[in-house]
């Protein structure tokens, strides 16, 4: 599985020590116009990360590209015990447009999701990470 940018991301993160993922606190799905006038379905994901030894916060936003079979259950808040769970179809033939599918989990190791959010897409983008909190807060 491959997400562009991450390594970048999480090597910024692991300097500052381990890490955990909190929450899920923005959700933003978007269908943009591309350079052909084609329609491209964005979803963005903006996660609560935490350094554990410092408690301090950060934003990690995702790009999804492609996004198909969106849905988001009725949830107040997207707990996470770690990152979403990204299966790769790529090797079980599916289509491209839907390649990775990707999905909550329950926290209890078998990678079945509590089905808050779940969607498919093409590609995986990590796209930021800032201070959760600023200084003016």
């Amino acid at each position: 599985m491959y997400i562009e940018n991450y390594q970048n991301i999480v090597d910024k993160l692991n300097c500052k020590g381990a890490w955990t993922f909190e929450e899920i606190t923005e959700i933003k799905y978007n269908i943009e116009p591309d350079y052909e006038d084609n329609y491209i379905t964005v979803l963005d994901l903006t996660f609560k990360v935490e350094i554990i030894k410092t408690k301090q916060c950060f934003k990690l936003k995702k790009r999804y590209y492609n996004v198909s079979d969106f849905s988001l259950k009725k949830v107040t808040k997207l707990y996470l015990t770690n990152s979403l769970i990204i299966h790769d179809k790529k090797e079980s033939g599916w289509d491209s447009t839907q390649r990775y599918h990707v999905h909550d989990d329950s926290g209890y190791g078998e990678n079945d999701g509590y089905k808050f959010i779940e969607f498919y897409c093409s590609s995986i983008e990590a796209i930021s990470l800032e201070e959760f909190y600023s200084a003016s807060t």
